[in-house]
């Protein structure tokens, strides 16, 4: 009798549990949601993120009723608005009349004693002529005047391709752009808006010519009973790299590589329009198109999403590389440096840099080196630094240190592309609190050097500026850890270890043995030649 309300009360719990696990789920995947699409944000390129930013409009609306009243006054071309307020003053029998009117709904303008005036499409300036008239006909030399008081407002309604449709309040120098200012989204078109009136009629404007060309016919006052419809935007751009004016654009359906390179504000003097690189979306991925766009007639036809980047010529200019103990000047960076955090120490800079130089034609090591001074590390070694061209040393008149610090032009060199200027760290000082290497022999620049974790002795003799040929002709080398036990030569370097590179060149042993073998030879002679001059 007890086992079936026990068969239910588990049926229950795990009904329960199975609940709270999908609710669970549910959760997970909804707190989620925002994080992968932050994922996919920060994924995205900065120029198509850019793409999916609505369109900018610059400018603030006028809200100050007092602000809107003296434009309204100054302006020749304010059109008169139903609820604007007037004071109109005259002289009847030498005594000064004052009186108010206000425009109606349907533009009709109540005189009192002088009738009523229809001022439909008229402006404030010829109302106001108007009025002048109509008292100085009924009473001869009244000197009438006619003043603003307050200014009317009304609403009109948006529509379209925004977040949600809404009412927006205006004035009589309101203009369209000043409705959909504040109301546009990333699929909003400033080419495509229409204003239909509230007889029905509609017309069409390309707020874009107004806002990049001037063209203010395409901006017009809105009037009350309007409604401003905006179409959804069909094809929009980002230009970016060697433009005057970078940015997103939207494009009309006709227009070509004439009217973009137009809104660009031109390209550069360093621009290479012939190989434009256009980046497109293409189902799940990426496609890129390298496109002359010199012709202002190219035929390519551009799509909406495409993000095209103007290159530069400069980019294609020859380059050395300068190694070592140095960094990147700011003008030679290519991206960002990390943002200082208040409390969290900089990262150090790395301790073996390798940095690309551009040059032209004519540039010399001088030059480079003064380019590259604010780079160059306080622990570098510029006496023993070293210029590399195909592999080999080239000789110097004198230091890299002399050379920058007392310069003398006959002392300077023409560098080639692809030269490697190598600046070693000073064996004098070496790293503090970094784990580090001993390299001695026959390299460029023997001393102590950060470990490269992983990497093996010939990667690490690369720092000290490689095998000196002069003494070593074989590229041999030997290895010892810290107790000095031998190590196998392709074995990862650790921390303390000893690198000897072999000085075994014929050459180098000839030079430096061959005078003491020669000096006790001559001195065998010479005691030969006494011994025998004596008869001995």
């Amino acid at each position: 009798m007890t086992q079936l309300p026990l068969r239910r009360a588990a049926g229950s719990s795990g009904s329960t549990i199975a609940k709270t696990a999908l609710l669970a789920a549910l959760w997970a995947a909804l707190l989620a949601a925002p994080f992968a699409s932050l994922a996919r944000l920060d994924a995205q390129t900065r120029e198509q993120q850019l793409l999916r930013q609505p369109p900018v409009i610059a400018g603030v609306p006028v809200i100050d009723p007092a602000e809107r009243l003296q434009l309204a006054t100054a302006n020749s071309e304010y059109p008169v608005t139903p609820g604007d307020m007037y004071r109109i003053t005259y002289l009847r029998a030498g005594a000064l009349v004052e009186t108010e009117a206000v425009v109606e709904n349907d533009y009709t303008v109540n005189l009192n004693i002088f009738g009523r005036v229809d001022a439909g499409g008229m402006t404030f300036t010829e109302l106001r002529r108007e009025i002048i008239l109509i008292v100085e006909r009924s009473i001869p030399r009244s000197l009438p005047a006619v003043s603003m008081i307050s200014v009317g407002v009304f609403q009109v309604r948006v529509t379209g391709q925004i977040a949600q449709s809404r009412s927006v309040t205006a004035w009589g120098m309101t203009r369209v752009s000043d409705v959909v200012r504040e109301h546009l989204t990333a699929y909003s078109s400033i080419r495509r808006i229409a204003i239909v009136s509230h007889t029905g009629e509609s017309e069409a404007y390309d707020l874009f010519r107004a806002l990049d060309l001037g063209d203010q016919s395409q901006d017009p006052y809105v009037r009350p009973g309007d409604t401003v419809r905006i179409e959804r935007a069909a094809r929009v751009v980002y230009i970016g790299g060697e433009v005057n004016q970078p940015g997103r654009l939207e494009l009309a359906l006709d227009e070509s590589v004439r009217e973009i390179k137009q809104y660009a504000r031109g390209t550069t003097l360093n621009a290479d329009l012939s190989r434009v690189r256009v980046t497109r979306s293409v189902g799940r991925g990426v496609r890129t198109y390298f496109v002359d766009l010199s012709d202002d007639d190219s035929d390519f036809a551009l799509r909406d999403g495409d993000v095209i980047l103007v290159p530069s010529r400069l980019s294609q200019r020859p380059v050395v590389y300068v190694e070592g103990l140095v960094t990147a000047p700011p003008e030679l960076e290519t991206t960002a440096p990390p943002p200082v955090i208040p409390g969290v120490p900089a990262a150090a800079p790395p301790p073996h840099n390798r940095v690309v130089v551009p040059i032209g034609v004519g540039d010399t090591l001088y030059g480079v080196l003064t380019q590259m001074q604010p780079g160059i590390s306080p622990r570098a070694d510029l006496s023993r630094a070293q210029v590399l061209r195909a592999g080999e040393t080239l000789p110097l008149m004198v230091s890299l240190e002399q050379l920058l610090y007392d310069f003398e032009p006959e002392y300077d060199i023409e560098l080639q592309p692809f030269d490697r200027i190598v600046i070693p760290r000073d064996p004098n000082t070496p790293p503090e609190g970094e784990p580090s290497v001993l390299i001695t022999g026959g390299v460029n620049a023997p001393g102590r050097y950060p470990v490269l974790v992983g990497m093996d002795a010939y990667t690490h003799i690369r720092l000290a500026g490689g095998f000196d040929r002069e003494l070593n002709s074989s590229e041999r080398y030997r290895v010892y850890d810290a107790e000095g036990t031998p190590k196998p030569s392709d074995a990862p370097i650790e921390a303390g270890d000893h690198i000897e590179v072999a000085r075994n060149s014929f050459v180098y042993n000839f030079n430096r043995y061959f005078p003491i073998i020669a000096t006790g030879v001559g001195f065998v002679a010479t005691i030969v030649a006494t011994l025998t001059l004596f008869g001995l």
